[in-house]
């Protein structure tokens, strides 16, 4: 889970600074991965590298939306008890456009935002991934643990669907 703290102007044009709530588990991941061509963290990279505005917003918003959400004492919530996504309140808010902003000028905010949502096992999955295409790509020689086992004892993180192929 990721606490965002976020610096904003209100309504009223008053400085605010909140913390927000940020948290995916791997079904939701999984959900939100399907939705891009080749898999979330391929297309970012890919948008990235194009500097693709257009689609790094889609990916930086659908990741914001899926992952925002309200702490409690036992547990984490997405929905309203009136039935409406929590998100849907976010959105409209100045501290979503900071948010927005910060994330689309710095690919390492990005990059430490969306890992951050996931609980441990996702992360450890999709920083292997993107170590694993960076290395495929050439961009990283040595990034990829080439026989580091993964925590469930696996050579390679078993999270089959960061290898959608759309």
């Amino acid at each position: 889970m990721v606490v965002k703290k976020i610096q904003y102007h209100d309504l009223d044009g008053d400085l605010r600074e909140d913390d927000f709530y940020f948290s995916m588990n791997e079904t939701q991941f999984a959900r939100v991965n399907s939705m891009f061509p080749g898999g979330l963290e391929e297309y970012a990279m890919k948008a990235a590298k194009d500097k693709n505005a257009d689609a790094m917003f889609r990916v930086i918003d659908t990741l914001v939306r899926e992952a925002y959400g309200e702490r409690l004492q036992n547990g984490f919530i997405k929905i309203a008890p009136n039935g409406q996504k929590l998100a849907d309140f976010f959105i409209n808010t100045e501290a979503y456009d900071s948010l927005m902003i910060e994330l689309m000028q710095n690919e390492d905010n990005f990059i430490n935002f969306m890992t951050g949502c996931l609980n441990k096992n996702a992360q450890e999955r999709v920083k292997y991934e993107m170590a694993r295409r960076k290395q495929e790509l050439g961009e990283g020689e040595d990034s990829a643990p080439a026989d580091e086992k993964a925590e469930n004892g696996n050579d390679k993180p078993s999270l089959t669907i960061l290898d959608n192929k759309k």
